[in-house]
């Protein structure tokens, strides 16, 4: 009976939030739900669903709005301080924050101070949606600053917010631990933070500045301007969309668009939108980050359907199942329209070398004659991994993560290339950003390994035993599946024998 409780809690869930419930994660939701209904003194999850409903139909589970420190708080705002995860820190992902500061805040201040005119006072409004503790809206605000903005000469909007009250609360204080500055430059941590012991606070000139609230993007109105969310300039949506279901983040989607001024940003994950349809915006290719642009709506392509749409009658692991299968098919060197027999032939033998060379080491020469086989044939995905690959292992991050993009946004359930996102970032000492790539492997192929392995040696560098343990555990339960002699993959000598009795050691060794 709990069973069939568990599951129409987790429908009502994705149905209010669009969080999605995996499978295996349902003993941790049971866990969590019943924390919850003790909490309520209530004695079945029955009697903790129909708490639910209920205030879902008194209006009570709605977001918008909500202020801080309020003294009625919704069993639902307590639900999502413990369902959510609010793991973030200050300046994550370089990369985009470079982009930000070189090129789209200039561009954004530059138009709207001439869009303003002489003696007007323009305005800047920002939204970090999905803001957690509030890491990156003041990451937002310290590059703001430290472009030298005219704070008192413009009509600003920073806002930050999230679905967990908890998480919210944390950010309005603006206190934070050493962890949590673990990519932030040194000087710009004396500037604009006040220390204390291992606490750590924002500036009061910069925490004046932002604002916090609780918001949830399924079910809140937007554009809402009783929340302040409407003619944005710019919204950080990053690792938001991972935890959420297709139709959930179709819809934010399309609420961001609305939000959003014309030629106004948003960023997300790097790969977070690549099945969903973006075609109401411009995509804007850098070598830092994908970014999409609210056009005008006449300059706008007919929006086409999402590839997933076109198979809706199929259970979500068929239909997953169906998606990857055409995924490995277009990344074959197929014949193109009008190709002779004897290119095809060329072609296949072209990629073959480069992958020798890849595999003899020879990374420059592999690079060349990649790049002269996907310019030769633009759509020659094979070769643009071959490529990646090459970069990768000479340590040419960027290019690599390129070209894996590049991969990706045709082929989004192209495994190989999250992987190697995944390394890269990985090797960045990205652990978050190599995080996100490693659980959406596991999500679009439950039995790759490596996956695995890699998230509990990420785990353990985090000093977190109990997840180190699950994942470790996992993989002995995949590795039980293979031939002993077999090899994870052609770049390893390791035999799955060796990965078993090295797993089984470390796993004995945590439980003495």
């Amino acid at each position: 009976m709990d069973d069939l409780i568990l599951k129409r809690i987790s429908g009502l869930i994705s149905q209010h939030s669009g969080i999605h419930i995996r499978d295996q994660d349902y003993s941790s939701l049971a866990e969590k739900v019943w924390r919850r209904a003790n909490s309520l003194h209530l004695t079945s999850l029955a009697d903790y669903h129909t708490y639910l409903l209920n205030e879902l139909e008194n209006g009570k589970g709605s977001l918008v709005g909500s202020t801080v420190g309020a003294v009625s708080t919704s069993e639902w705002q307590e639900l999502y301080s413990i369902l959510t995860i609010n793991e973030s820190y200050f300046f994550r992902d370089s990369n985009q924050f470079r982009l930000l500061t070189e090129r789209i805040l200039p561009d954004i201040i530059s138009r709207k101070q001439a869009a303003a005119g002489p003696g007007a006072k323009p305005s800047l409004r920002i939204w970090s949606a999905g803001c957690s503790t509030g890491e990156e809206l003041y990451s937002i605000a310290i590059a703001l600053d430290e472009l030298n903005f005219p704070w008192d000469h413009w009509d600003t909007l920073l806002i930050g917010t999230d679905i967990s009250k908890a998480a919210v609360d944390g950010a309005c204080l603006g206190l934070y631990g050493n962890w949590s500055f673990r990519q932030m430059p040194a000087n710009l941590q004396q500037k604009y933070f006040h220390s204390h012991r291992q606490i750590h606070q924002i500036c009061d000139r910069l925490r004046q500045r932002v604002t916090f609230q609780c918001g949830n993007l399924l079910s809140d109105p937007c554009p809402h301007p009783a929340s302040s969310l409407c003619n944005i300039d710019l919204i950080f949506c990053r690792n938001v969309f991972i935890y959420l279901d297709s139709q959930a983040i179709g819809q934010i989607i399309q609420k961001f668009h609305r939000a959003l001024v014309l030629q106004g940003y948003l960023f997300t994950g790097h790969t977070e939108l690549y099945s969903q349809d973006t075609s109401r915006f411009k995509t804007l290719s850098f070598s830092e980050s994908i970014v999409y642009q609210k056009q005008p709506e006449s300059r706008l392509a007919p929006p086409q359907p999402v590839q997933a749409a076109t198979i809706p009658a199929l259970e979500p692991q068929r239909a997953i199942a169906a998606l990857k299968a055409k995924s490995l098919a277009q990344t074959t060197p197929r014949p193109e329209a009008g190709v002779t027999h004897q290119t095809q032939v060329d072609l296949e033998k072209a990629l073959r070398q480069a992958e020798t060379l890849l595999e003899q080491e020879a990374y420059t020469s592999a690079i060349c004659r990649a790049e002269a086989i996907f310019k030769a044939h633009p759509r020659c995905d094979a070769a643009r991994k071959i490529a990646a690959r090459a970069y990768a292992n000479t340590g040419r991050h960027e290019q690599a993560k390129h070209l894996c993009l590049q991969v990706i946004r045709r082929h989004p359930l192209s495994v190989e290339m999250h992987y190697l996102l995944a390394q890269i970032a990985e090797d960045q000492n990205d652990l978050d950003g190599a995080k996100v790539h490693l659980r959406k492997i596991i999500y679009l192929d439950a039995s790759f390994v490596k996956a695995y392995l890699d998230l509990a040696s990420i785990y353990e560098r985090e000093k977190q035993p109990d997840k180190t343990q699950k994942m470790r555990s996992h993989a002995l339960m995949l590795l039980a599946k293979l031939p002993p002699e077999a090899r994870l993959d052609h770049y390893s000598d390791t035999t799955v024998a060796q990965w078993q009795h090295h797993l089984t050691s470390k796993i004995g060794n945590s439980e003495t």
